[in-house]
């Protein structure tokens, strides 16, 4: 079960590419784990933006003590 010298040398630079491929790839992949942490906080930001901006509507809407500016005309007809 000896190997010749040349086929294990042939070994050794496949497992190293293989090595570095492997690298490169949890690389990436930690690049792209920061980048869904990054959007899911701008996500979250943005959907409390919304509730909030939503309930102030909502309370607008209940407070509809002014003069509906649909109906009513301005002064100068």
């Amino acid at each position: 079960m000896t190997e010749n010298p040349s086929r294990l040398e042939e070994l050794i630079a496949r497992l190293t590419q293989v090595e570095s491929v492997l690298m490169h790839l949890q690389h990436d992949v930690e690049q792209l784990d920061e980048a869904v942490l990054q959007q899911n906080q701008i996500v979250d930001t943005l959907s409390k933006s919304l509730k909030l901006l939503d309930s102030r509507l909502g309370a607008l809407e209940e407070d509809g003590d002014g003069p509906d500016p649909v109906q009513d005309k301005p002064p100068h007809y």
